[in-house]
Parts: C-alpha cells; structure tokens; sequence
C-alpha cells in the first residue's frame, strides 16, 4: 500500500493529557497516626463548568455519602481526633477556588467591558488584575466558552486593537485565549471523554460535538479507532457525522489510513470522504480503487467518492502531481492549521493507528509535496512532471527550514537535494526553474540555475522550441539572479544568436563594478518619513535609488538602475495593498522584497493580505537602528537567500572575469567583449589589488584604443612593483594582439621609467617589463641604442 501507510515506529501519539486539569478527589484515612483524615489524592483544580456530567454526579454522590458518614459517627458518639476540622478546610478550599473562578470571569468581563466602552485604562487594570491571578491559558478559554462570550469577545478585541495604550494587553488576552482553545480542544483525555458522551444523553452529545469538531484533525485517530472498533450502530453514525462536520481537516488523517484498514472500514471512509467533498481526497480514492487487491465494495465506494469529488481523469500519477504542485503552491487551504508552528504529517499502523508526526509549518508543504510526487513517480516512472515537483520542493525545503527546526523526514533521504537537481537531468531542471520564476522564490530560482550550469551542454542551453526560463532570469528582478544567468549563459559560449544575448556580457560587467552595492527605493506619503527611511536604509548599508509618494512616478528610474534589493512601503492599508500589487505587476519588481511600515492594528490586516507572499512582511517602524537592520536582514534571507555579503560581491567579480576573458579569447560572433569596456575601465579606478589585475587582464583582450591606453595610464602610475610588472605585462599584450595604440605622452612617460630603473638604484622586474612593453609596441629602436652607448 506504499510509504504512506508505513508507521514510524519510534514515536508515539502524546495523550495530550493535562495533569493542572484533574478534579479534586479525596481519600478518608481512618488509620494515620495523628487521628482518622481526609486527604487529597489529586488536589490540582478544576474549573466546576468543565466537569463532564458523569464527573459531577460522581463528585455530588462522593459529598452526600461523606456527608452520611460524618452524620453516622457523631450519632454514634465517636470522636474522632483531627476530623472536625478537615470538613470546615474542604468546604474553604471549594469555596475559594470557586471565588478565585469567579473573580477571574468578572475580571474578564470587566476588561471586555471597557474596551467596549473605550476606557483603555481601566482595561488596562482589568487586565493586568486578571494575569495576575495566575489564570491559565486553558482557564481563559473555558471561562469564555462556559460564560458565552464569544460574541463580545469578538466585537473587543476588535475594538481594543485600535486602542494604541492598551494594544499590547489586547494582544496578549488574545494570544492567550486562542493559545487556550487550542489546548483544551486538543487535550485527547478531553477527546476521548467526548467520544464517551456522544453514547449519553442528547445534551452531552451536542456538547461532545462540540469538543470533537473543535479539536479538529487531533480528534481523527481516536473518532477513527472508535469506528473501527466500535459494533454500536448509533454511535458509528454519531461518530461518523463528526467525522464529517470535521470536513477538510479529517481528510488527510482518513487518506493515511485508507490503504491500511479492513476492507469494511475503507468502505466507510469512502463515504465519510465523499459527504466531506474535500478534493484532496481523489489521489488516495483512485489509488485505491486502482489497486487489484481491492475488494468490488471498496472499489465502488472509492469511484463513487471520487466523482463525488469532481475526479475525471483516472490516472493516479497525474492526481497525485496535480496535489503536490499544490502542496508546492503552498494553498493554504491544504494546511489544517496555518498559524501553527507545526502541522502533522499522518501515517498509519496496524498497532499503532493513526501516528501524527509534527512538521515545522515553514516547510510542511513541500515535505506533503514530495511525498505526493514520491507517490506520483510510483504510478508512474516517466512522469517527468511529478520530478520536476519532487526536485523542486526538496530544494525549497532545504531553503525554508529556519536555524533551529528540524525535518523528522530528513533520514528518508539518502541523497542531498542538490544530487536530485543535477542527477534529474537538464530538462527536469529547466522544469523546476519555470516552476521557481513563476512563483517568484528567488532562493529556488538560483538553485535550479546553479544545478542547469552543471549538468547542460552548449547544445542543450535552451529547450526546442516553447518556453526558455533561463532567459527570463536575465530580467528577473534580483541581481544575483541575473548574474547567475549570465555566468551560466556565457560560460555556454553558443553559436547562434538568442533573445536578450546582448544582456550577457554587459551584467557579467556589471558584477564587476557594483560590488556589494544594495540598492533600495522608499515609497511614502509624507517627504519628512521618506527622508527618515532614507537614512535609516543608508545606515542598513543600501543606497537609496528613487523615493517619492507614488510608485509608478519611480518605474522609470528603477528601470534604469541594475535591479532593486528592497522597496519601503508606508502608506494607509488600501493604498499599500495596491501599491505592493503594482510592484508585484511590474517587470523590474516582480520579486523585490517589499517591507511594509505599519501600526500594530494595520499590521495584522496587511500580514493576512499577504500571507502568501513571502516576499512581504510588515514592520511597525519603531525600535533601534538594529532593530531595523534585523528585520531588514530576516525578510531578504526569507525573500531572496539572504543579502548579498562582501564575499558574494567578490565571488561574483571574480568568476564574471573569467567568464569575460573566455568570451574575449573565443571570439565567436553572438558576445561582443567591448560591450564591457565601459564597466571594466571605471571599474580599473575603483577596484585593487588581485581583482584590478584580473579586471586589466581582461581589458588587455579588448581592442580599442582607450582599452590600451587605460593600461598604459595604471602600469605607468602603479604603487608597487608586483602590480607594476603585471600591469606593463598586460599593455605588452594588448599591443602584440592590436597594435600600438598608446599616445605619444605615455611613450615619453615609459622612457622615463626605463631610465628610472636603470643600474644598481633602480628594480630590475620593472625595467625588464617595461623593456618588453617598450618592444611589443614596436617603436623605434634608436632608444635601445641610446640606452647601449650611454653605459
């Protein structure tokens, strides 16, 4: 049935159990040697409202039964040591755990209240009373549910958000009460004390479903442990129309156990799946209705779901592709909890049942992405789709894992991402680089390039006919990007002619003279918060390209620069919700990290409009210079890998020169080396040391005058004698290959040299090199005579 269904036999389901939450039971002692007592066996407390209603009977039949007890010795006229004060202490410790619940939910209702009413200080004290009773985040929640405050819940945190003094306790009430849900929905005592009361009364039932459908996908295994085993007809179909009000989130956990269970219990699932009419079902539907071992019953109830679901085509590989691109589309509508830090990954056991295994959420898309197209590339080995996806999502993977977080499926994997991207082949390769421009993952985009520079020949550069992504990336709005293309592009040295050949040689130019430079542009109402942000970029170490009020008043004069690395966006929500869309829209722009500056309130409205665009964040504008410079360097390492460090700027210089000097010696007729003349001589007066000697070495292969006679100046005008020789070596070579095209000033300048480096006074390796520039440019000999007869 496939790796789907394989349990992970070294992690267990966490029972989730709560031990703060267990009632208090007590325990009568007739023996202990200070006289008969009675003493807590579990004395945590517990909210009375969250008591089950067979906990409450019990509770009431324990009190009226130690009541009876008590009432029996003292007719009896047995004193008993000890005993006539533990009655009173029980009674107090129920009375003021009851006053303490009761403080708290007037605590709660009294910081609504204000916030509704719009005194933010007094919901300031309210809050800061309530926290400080040490109410749990569970304490909250069950308060709220037990007291029906949802509704007014909803209508003062809205209100309260706006309330700059109070802001942070509304979040941190907030923050708490949805931690809270969440822990007591998931709590699988809770669970199973639900599953119990859905065979109860009709009221416990309406409360159990409740509880179930609030828990969610964590309530599956043990809903669908209940199905399997369970012979009561009413409570399957309880349990089953739990199942389905569940809806999307039982999906996944009911697929991983659909290949594993009885015939009979597939056979159900089929059904639960189709009234859920979730389509992420239809892969594991077909799958199964595909697989020969599948009895007739099965087979029927799976195609019956599948159409249900709207299926048409039955070919399992291509529905398990067309599902993992959308796991790699990262659809938030296939994650059950997207808030979470962590969703599960479901599999399923014969012993065990359903196993959950927890997956930082960063990256739980594409792990179900490869495991779609795994499943995929089972049906089928020649869906060059489904390895595209699989190679795809491995490498963004890789990328989105953050310091700290680990991939429980890392050991699966004998082989490195990397491995996969070369071993694919070129034209999985050019796949995977379409699917990274087309969802602009700058990150994926230059690992996909890195992975077609090693595996493509020059024949092989571009796919016959249809899309060429490789050329895209020459206009792709990252610089690096850029680069990486036209090192890849250049280094291929092809034989004909191809759109935007005439961009390759001038970028890899360009590498050279912009260094680590970081270009940014501001976007702001107000001219006073465009010269604040200004600043505060140029202290983050990036130069300020354009800034204005509008963004399409700066399209033109972004597009005459090299690519933008950030754009600083403040204006109100509508106007930066539409001003992102333009950027995203626009060429030059399409993947430009976009930071956001905005109060906390708008903040959260614009973190929900771009959840999926991860090339997007907001940032409320205070804090230190540091402080900026972190989140500045957080949304480019999400966005774009990271910033471009001095080393990459080095790296990038030196492997463009080289690319440049194997253009320059090829010749050929599609890259014309002068294109670089302009970048490579500013660069000769800006660059030193080993990178000035790499950049004349190439500017010693172009032949123009202004190309030698740039040398002539640098040999001539050169700090030291190492760098002195290299530079006369290099203008030596440029004039064996085009002719002297030095000006008369600079043979008299070279004389002078010669003559400065004469006898024991002068350096030998210069005048060496100097005599040898001196006859590679072919001048007269009468100065070597002269030279000769003068010694």
């Amino acid at each position: 049935m496939g790796e789907r269904g394989r349990v992970r036999r070294d992690r267990g389901i966490d029972d989730g159990t709560d031990p703060t939450r267990a009632a208090t039971r007590w325990s009568f002692v007739r023996h202990d040697p200070d006289g008969p007592q009675l003493t807590p066996l579990s004395s945590s407390p517990r909210l009375v409202g969250a008591q089950p209603p067979e906990e409450r009977s019990m509770d009431r039949n324990f009190r009226t039964t130690t009541a009876g007890f008590l009432r029996s010795l003292a007719v009896g006229g047995i004193v008993v040591a000890g005993l006539a004060p533990a009655v009173p202490a029980i009674a107090a410790s129920s009375g003021s755990i009851q006053d303490q619940t009761a403080d708290q939910a007037r605590l709660i209702d009294d910081f609504l209240h204000y916030l509704l009413i719009a005194k933010p200080d007094l919901a300031e004290a309210a809050g800061n009373k309530l926290f400080a009773t040490g109410i749990t985040d569970a304490e909250i929640a069950d308060i709220v549910r037990e007291k029906d405050l949802n509704d007014k819940v909803e209508r003062a945190i809205s209100r309260g958000r706006g309330m700059v003094s109070v802001g942070p306790m509304v979040t941190r009430f907030e923050d708490a009460l949805e931690d809270g849900r969440l822990n007591l929905a998931r709590d699988q005592q809770r669970i199973s004390e639900a599953i119990g009361m859905l065979d109860g009364t009709l009221r416990g039932q309406l409360m159990a479903r409740r509880r179930l459908v609030e828990a969610g996908e964590y309530a599956v295994p043990a809903l669908l442990q209940t199905l399997i085993e369970n012979k009561n007809p009413e409570l399957e179909l309880r349990v089953t129309e739990v199942l389905e009000e569940i809806k999307r989130q039982a999906v996944l956990p009911l697929c991983a156990a659909l290949p594993e269970v009885s015939p009979g219990v597939q056979t159900k699932i089929c059904r639960i799946l189709s009234a859920i009419g979730w389509p992420t079902a239809i892969p594991y539907l077909l799958e199964v209705a595909a697989d020969r071992s599948t009895t007739p019953e099965v087979r029927n109830a799976a195609n019956t779901a599948f159409r249900r679901l709207g299926g048409t085509s039955t070919d399992v590989s291509a529905a398990f592709t067309a599902l993992g691109r959308k796991f790699f589309e990262e659809e938030q509508s296939l994650v059950a909890y997207p808030g979470d830090p962590a969703n599960m990954v479901w599999s399923y056991g014969a012993h065990s049942g359903l196993v959950p295994t927890p997956v930082p959420t960063t990256i739980f898309s594409q792990v179900m992405s490869m495991r779609c197209a795994r499943a995929a590339l089972d049906a089928d080995a020649a869906n060059r789709m489904a390895l595209a996806t699989f190679v795809a999502a491995d490498l963004r993977r890789e990328n989105q894992i953050a310091d700290g977080q680990a991939d429980p499926f890392a050991a699966d994997s004998t082989y490195s991402p990397q491995f996969f991207a070369t071993a694919a082949g070129s034209t999985i390769c050019r796949d995977v680089l379409a699917m990274a421009i087309d969802a602009n993952d700058t990150a994926l985009v230059r690992d996909s390039i890195a992975a077609l520079g090693q595996t493509v020949g020059r024949g092989g550069m571009f796919a016959s006919g249809g899309r060429a992504p490789l050329l895209e990336c020459l206009r792709y709005p990252d610089r690096r990007v850029q680069y990486d293309a036209a090192l890849v592009l250049g280094a291929a040295l092809p034989n004909s002619a191809f759109p935007g050949d005439t961009q390759v040689v001038p970028l890899l130019a360009s590498a050279v003279r912009s260094g680590n430079d970081s270009y940014a542009v501001v976007v702001a109402e107000a001219e006073e918060d465009r010269n604040r942000f200004a600043s505060m970029l140029q202290a983050a170490g990036f130069r300020v390209v354009a800034s204005g009020g509008d963004f399409y008043d700066l399209e033109a004069e972004i597009s005459r620069g090299n690519g933008i690395d950030l754009i600083l966006v403040q204006e109100a929500v509508g106007n930066a919700i539409d001003t992102v869309g333009r950027i995203r829209g626009f060429d030059r722009t399409g993947a430009t990290p976009v930071m956001l500056v905005a109060n906390a309130v708008d903040g959260v409205r614009l973190d929900r409009e771009f959840t999926q665009d991860r090339a997007t964040m907001t940032w409320d504008g205070s804090g230190s210079a540091d402080q900026f410079d972190a989140a500045v360097t957080r949304l480019m390492k999400v966005a774009a890998g990271g910033r471009m460090t001095d080393m990459d700027a080095i790296t990038y210089a030196r492997d463009s020169l080289q690319t440049l000097a194997v253009i320059a010696r090829a010749g050929g007729t599609v890259y014309k080396i002068s294109d670089a003349e302009s970048s490579l001589l500013d660069a000769m007066s800006t660059v030193s040391g080993g990178m000035r000697l790499l950049v004349a070495e190439v500017v010693s292969l172009i032949g123009s005058d202004k190309a030698q006679q740039s040398l002539m100046d640098a040999a001539l005008s050169a700090g030291s004698s190492p760098e002195q020789v290299a530079m006369l070596d290099y203008t030596a070579a440029s004039a064996r290959a085009f002719g002297s095209r030095v000006e008369s000033r600079q043979v008299d300048g070279l004389r002078r040299l010669i003559s400065a480096n004469a006898g024991a006074n002068g350096d030998v390796a210069v005048a060496d090199a100097a005599g040898r520039l001196y006859g590679s440019l072919d001048l007269p000999s009468d100065e070597a005579v002269r030279l000769i007869t003068e010694n």
